[in-house]
């Protein structure tokens, strides 16, 4: 024992030690702060590239509505510094006796010599409301979206103004009774020991986003951090023949044991230290009800198993290659574990008490990342589910630890081609 956690301490000093360790610390939530900054940044910063729409109105009817519509975005983008956003600049077109194809050929050329941004047809008919016909759109590319919106809107707004027009119905009355209401979200409403009621928390970004994202990622950097450390560092062992002096003095379960002991360490200390950043962060944002120990109590068990599991998995790849090129390719599948687990989260935090997110929480492989998402986000699961999968995770693990110490054990003192993934399963036999 006492072997085990002489390298596991060496193991966690070698990390944490490292100029590279103590900088990822610092720019990791200064990286996170950039890109939110940059997010807001560019919010409030959009393209203000004033678009020349070409209006093809066979309707004969749209076009003066849709310029003074136009006339009023403009002006409700300002202008100048102040400028919000583009201009709609629209110019209506006259076929006259040219074909609807000569037309287009003509209108497409000067969208692409950049006179025009855009081209619409308004078909004849559009008013009719028993006729089922579309305006088109034709632009060079694929960034339309805001002028689309806005046309399709405008023209859809004007053609319910004049239908409401012909049937005799006032169109000040139609928008008083159309007027819609906004609506806030709320927790519920709880009643204290006292008898007395609690209001109800409005949801806000930061409990409805903010916190869900935090745990994602800092799952994803406690798992990957101490897992990419494993693989290179037995690479390097092997590489330098360190390994078989280290065989020297302890036998590889021990050899391996520690090592995954040092590395779940360094994931501990990483997530105490987001931790207690992220607590400090709610606390200034006077949000301290965001804060439930039970939650972090949780999160540590699921980081713990998912660091063995990983980790183990490296180790495991690292001990079978002989050279880092060769561990490229080995990786991979084990990369795309994580990725899923990280990418298919985000289906939890669409819908976190569907079925899907359920089924999620029980893949052993995603249960760290899915299962502490829906932890997070009301109502969160019942607690025989979260038992039950923390029970497959830890029979996973086990699982896995078993295995990879086989390979771990072959492995570490092989040399040359990598063996194949019939070899590796053979090894496990062993």
């Amino acid at each position: 024992m006492r072997r085990i956690f002489t390298i596991a301490q060496s193991e966690f000093l070698t990390l944490v030690k490292t100029k590279a360790f103590i900088f990822g610390i610092l720019m990791t939530p200064a990286l996170m702060t950039g890109f939110i900054t940059f997010m807001n940044y560019a919010e409030g910063h959009v393209d203000t590239t004033d678009r020349a729409i070409a209006i093809i109105d066979q309707t004969g009817v749209l076009f003066d509505p849709l310029a003074k519509a136009a006339a009023e975005h403009n002006q409700e983008n300002g202008s100048g510094e102040a400028k919000k956003g583009p201009h709609f600049l629209l110019n209506r077109v006259d076929p006259g006796t040219r074909s609807a194809d000569e037309v287009a050929v003509d209108l497409s050329g000067q969208i692409k010599s950049k006179d025009l941004f855009a081209f619409v047809v308004l078909p004849a008919g559009l008013l009719d409301a028993k006729n089922e016909l579309t305006m088109k759109l034709y632009a060079q590319t694929t960034s339309t979206r805001d002028v689309s919106n806005w046309i399709e809107t405008a023209v859809n707004d004007e053609i319910a103004r004049q239908r409401f027009t012909a049937a005799g119905i006032d169109q000040k009355l139609v928008e008083q009774l159309t007027t819609r209401a906004d609506i806030d979200s709320f927790g519920l409403v709880e009643r204290s020991v006292d008898g007395t009621t609690v209001p109800a928390k409005e949801v806000d970004d930061l409990s409805r986003m903010g916190v869900p994202m935090f745990v994602l990622v800092l799952m994803f950097i406690a798992v990957i951090t101490g897992a990419m450390h494993l693989l290179n560092a037995v690479i390097e062992e092997k590489m330098s023949k360190i390994s078989e002096v280290l065989l020297g003095s302890a036998s590889p379960m021990e050899l391996m044991t520690g090592k995954l002991l040092g590395i779940v360490s360094v994931s501990v200390l990483l997530t105490i230290i987001y931790l207690l950043g992220g607590i400090y962060a709610l606390i200034s944002f006077g949000r301290p009800d965001l804060i439930d120990p039970a939650i972090m109590g949780w999160f540590f068990v699921f980081m713990i198993l998912a660091a063995l599991m990983f980790g183990a998995l490296f180790l495991a790849v690292g001990s079978a290659c002989s050279d880092l090129k060769d561990s490229q390719s080995m990786v991979q599948p084990v990369m795309m574990l994580i990725l899923l687990a990280y990418l298919g989260s985000f289906v939890v935090m669409r819908a976190p008490e569907s079925g899907l997110a359920v089924g999620l929480s029980f893949v052993p492989t995603m249960t760290p990342f899915t299962m502490m998402l829906r932890l997070v986000m009301p109502p969160g699961p019942p607690l025989w589910q979260v038992l039950l999968a923390a029970l497959l995770l830890a029979a996973t693990t086990a699982g896995i630890l078993w295995a990879a110490g086989k390979i771990f054990r072959i492995g570490l003192l092989m040399q040359g081609k990598p063996p194949t993934i019939p070899e590796l399963i053979k090894w496990v036999r062993l």
